[in-house]
């Protein structure tokens, strides 16, 4: 009778693992940036409309979430794995609904246009779910260890990068010469980026190892009064919940607004909208080397938490600075969408490090170890967000003035698209600030922190994984 020996942690587990958030943010980021165009501008359902089917969807969405993580948690559907059969599942579905999302029915009834953006979406919030929640949890069943968990995050956040580069070329194939979006293109832009994205799925579950497992008999049921009541004593996921929601609703809704301001303010989208995306991505290339070595020196909270102050710069530069309807004015907004990028850079990097250590910090308190369900709650508020982000963003616009039906959508009222640049700006402040109040004011994980909660784990949760391997591969044998 033989037994494998496990892999130490490595390049396989990292590229794997960026592979996974590659496969999601092909689909997550083509859906988040362009579907409330393709609804609104194309397809021409009322903005009022779209912000109570995205707001009631979202929510559905942030609850099954948790669901799912009770579901992971309790029922195993393969062997050798609690998260990957799932992976595998939810990315056969994701490529179909992914697509399905961009029906282009722009002469059916409103009420035929209402009843297949809900349905659509909502078979593609299932299809991401089964996907996303044990594709998160799985980083904390790879390794134990603090570092190596902050090289899994930055290595998410490059797949992730990777993923939304495709969608930054996007506007040169969806806008015409006008700058109205190309409605009827994005159906097969979404099958396209389907496909690539099931390859990458296909390459997480190859490349990852599950290093840290519960055996079977140490496995406990779900209770998720248990799970609630651990979620609101759990502080410092209290703290990055409040974090994530004005991360998505305030700074990362500026690929919305973006959009909408080259399209209306400065008149150049297509290429334009491309070269702004890259622009503000750079100091997010720029810190990923560098993000392990700033976390062992300071930790994630201050690594994290201190930057933003540099967003706060870059919000009020737009807020106050005149910004005129040039392409002098194009690069004034885009200097400071990238000082803003780079304030909020390594939050975007480390984000799912510091789930992990939220995942370490209630076991501590409960006794329990429930990545999925932990995850799950996380997800829930991120969810949510995404929800808010997709509709606050375009009633705003709209509050001051804006039409996305205008045929060209550059024909807006006079002062309109000034006013525009402001709302943008704002939103951006906003989440900015609050972000800075979570992470210095809620968030309590500091260096020490992490390190202690590490110590009184990190042996133990080796020991568990050693032997449950050793015991898998002898009932194989």
């Amino acid at each position: 009778m033989s037994t494998k020996e496990t892999p130490k942690f490595g390049w396989r587990d990292k590229i794997g693992y960026a592979m996974g958030d590659f496969g999601c943010n092909m689909s997550f980021a083509l859906i988040s940036s362009y579907m409330a165009d393709f609804y609104t501008q194309y397809i021409g359902i009322p903005a009022a409309a779209w912000a109570i089917i995205i707001i009631l969807t979202k929510v559905w969405d942030g609850i099954n979430d948790p669901i799912m993580g009770g579901i992971m948690d309790n029922v195993r559907i393969g062997k050798g794995s609690k998260f990957k059969p799932w992976i595998k599942i939810g990315s056969i579905g994701l490529v179909v609904s992914g697509a399905l999302v961009f029906l282009p029915i722009p002469q059916a009834d409103t009420w035929v246009k209402i009843l297949v953006c809900i349905v659509t979406y909502l078979m593609w919030d299932v299809c991401y779910t089964l996907l996303n929640v044990p594709y998160g949890a799985l980083s904390s069943a790879i390794t134990g260890d603090a570092v190596e968990r902050t090289q899994l995050s930055t290595w998410r956040s490059i797949g992730a990068g990777m993923g939304g580069v495709l969608c930054m070329l996007l506007p040169m194939i969806i806008y015409d010469s006008n700058d109205n979006i190309i409605g009827n293109r994005l159906i097969w832009v979404g099958i396209v980026m389907g496909v690539i994205a099931f390859g990458a799925y296909t390459l997480c579950v190859k490349l990852t190892t599950e290093r840290i497992v519960v055996p079977a008999e140490k496995r406990e049921k779900v209770n998720y009064i248990r799970t609630l009541k651990g979620f609101v004593k759990n502080r410092p996921l209290l703290g990055l919940c409040l974090a994530s929601f004005a991360q998505i609703v305030f700074l990362m809704s500026s690929s919305q607004t973006t959009k909408w301001l080259f399209q209306t303010h400065f008149g150049e989208a297509g290429i334009m909208v491309t070269v702004s995306s890259f622009i503000s991505y750079l100091p997010l290339v720029i810190l990923i080397p560098l993000a392990s070595k700033i976390v062992r020196r300071f930790g994630t909270r201050l690594s994290v938490g201190a930057p933003l102050v540099l967003s706060v710069v870059g919000a009020l530069v737009a807020l106050v600075v005149p910004i005129p309807a040039s392409t002098a004015g194009s690069f004034i907004y885009i200097g400071a969408l990238a000082l803003i990028q780079l304030g909020g850079g390594l939050f975007n990097l480390l984000v799912w490090a510091m789930v992990n250590d939220c995942i370490d910090y209630q076991e501590v308190k409960t006794g329990a170890r429930e990545e999925g369900s932990v995850y799950a709650m996380y997800s829930f508020f991120r969810k949510v967000s995404q929800g808010v982000a997709l509709s606050l963003p375009l009633l705003c616009m709209e509050a001051v003035g804006y039409n996305p039906q205008a045929n060209p959508i550059s024909m807006q009222a006079p002062g309109v698209s000034a006013n525009m640049v402001k709302v943008a700006a704002g939103l951006m402040l906003a989440g900015a600030v609050i972000m800075l109040i979570a992470f210095f004011l809620v968030y309590n994980l500091g260096k020490k922190e992490v390190a202690e909660i590490a110590s009184a784990l990190g042996k133990e949760s080796q020991e568990i994984d050693t032997q449950s391997i050793i015991n898998a591969t002898q009932q194989e044998d």
